[in-house]
Order: C-alpha cells, then structure tokens, then sequence
C-alpha cells in the first residue's frame, strides 16, 4: 500500500509536507507522491523522472503548470552516484540493459499507483528531464498503452527503442510534447529531432519546440509551451 497522499499547492508553492515513499520492497524505487489541491479524488495522474545527479524533488515545480485534478508522483532513480544524487542508467555498455531495468520498474510502480488510485492508463501524463526524458521515450515507443501523453525535455532515443510495427495514426498512441534548447551541450538537439522523426513515421500526435537561448534545462518559454500543451490535452478513452 502506499502512503496516503498529501494535498499539494499551486502557483510556485509545493506542499509543506513532501510525502516520502517507499513502493514496493521488490523494486526499489522511491518517490513523492501528492495529492490534487483541491481535496478531491485525482482524475489524472503526473508521473515525473528527474535527470542525471538529481533526485525526486528536482521536478515537483511542474505540478505547478498542470490542471488541479492531477495527482502528482515523482520517482527516484534507482543507480546512487552521490549524497541525494541518483541515475536512471550509466553511460557505457551498460546503458541498454540499465535503461529496460528502469523501464520495467517504472512501468511496475505505475501501474501499482494507476490500480490504487482508480485513475486509467489513457488518463497518465508522463513527463522527464535529460536520463528521465530518455526513459520517457522509452516508455512512449515501447510501451504506449500505459500512458496517455508524454512531456520530453531535453532527451533522446534510448539505446534501443524496440522493432514491432506500431499501426499508423492509432488514435489511442500518447500525445507528445517535445522540447529542447538549441544550446544543449549535454544532448544535442539533433539527438531529440531523430526521435521526434521516429515518433511522427510512428503515426504520433506531438507538438515539438526548440529554444534559441536554452541549454540543458528548462526555462519559462518552454514551462508556457507546456503549461498551454497541458491545458489543451484531452486524455480520452481510447477506441475498442
């Protein structure tokens, strides 16, 4: 069982108490997990996968730029490289099968959190900066149907984003936002601008955006580009 949640607030302001726990003794994942302001029961669900060397608090502002029916967990990274600092993968030839370990994790404790909360696949948006972006991509091109939509920041193709077909323009495929910084000397853009290729001949619904000015990170611009992606996202049932 998880925690019970804890009520978030909104306009730049996170909950006083950050709820942290432990999901399941098999997997080894923590994260926070948050409450909708309002009180009432979530209808939707926010999944968030940090970056490399950060940990599950980094992204919880984003809770912030999302509708206030939306419960809100934040996972931490399995590998530790530091004091508060974790990796969804290492880098090297290890990178592939680190990668479908999160993946599968990830996708365990959502599912988990999805059941306990009544909330459906379709009705999950998942969002990831730099290795969480990368994981995200993973999770949207491998394992659509447990998603509803995807918010990518600054990320990649994983080292393997699997072979089988996926049928043109299905309508039940996640909806991507997609954004990245012309600057980004970690990811290159060129990297994020493949995946988007693939996603799009894959029959993806996305809306891609490049800034000028933006390193590796996340700025205003892109958290308004979000902020008006999120609002104008419908997360239906999909068609039987």
């Amino acid at each position: 069982m998880l925690t019970p949640l804890i009520a978030r607030a909104t306009q730049g302001v996170l909950a006083c108490l950050l709820c942290l726990v432990t999901l399941s003794p098999e997997a080894a994942l923590e994260g926070i997990l948050l409450a909708p302001p309002s009180g009432q029961p979530p209808q939707r669900l926010l999944v968030l996968l940090h970056g490399y060397g950060s940990n599950e608090q980094d992204l919880l502002p984003l809770a912030d730029y999302v509708a206030q029916d939306y419960a809100v967990v934040s996972l931490q990274a399995p590998i530790t490289v530091g004091p508060h600092r974790f990796a969804w993968y290492r880098n090297g030839s290890s990178a592939q099968a680190d990668i479908y370990a999160a993946r599968q994790q990830i996708l365990s404790r959502i599912a988990q959190i999805q059941q306990q909360l009544k909330i459906p696949a379709n009705k999950t948006l998942l969002a990831g900066f730099s290795q969480g972006a990368v994981i995200s991509w993973s999770i949207a091109l491998n394992a659509p149907e447990s998603i509803g939509a995807a918010a990518i920041f600054s990320g990649r193709l994983p080292e393997s984003v699997g072979t089988s077909p996926i049928q043109q323009n299905r309508p039940n495929l996640p909806k991507l936002f997609v954004g990245h910084g012309q600057r980004d000397q970690r990811i290159a853009l060129a990297l994020d601008e493949q995946a988007v290729a693939l996603a799009q001949h894959r029959g993806y619904s996305l809306s891609f955006h490049r800034y000028a000015d933006l390193g590796h990170g996340i700025n205003e611009p892109e958290l308004k580009d979000f902020k008006q992606w999120a609002a104008r996202l419908s997360l239906q049932t999909p068609s039987s």
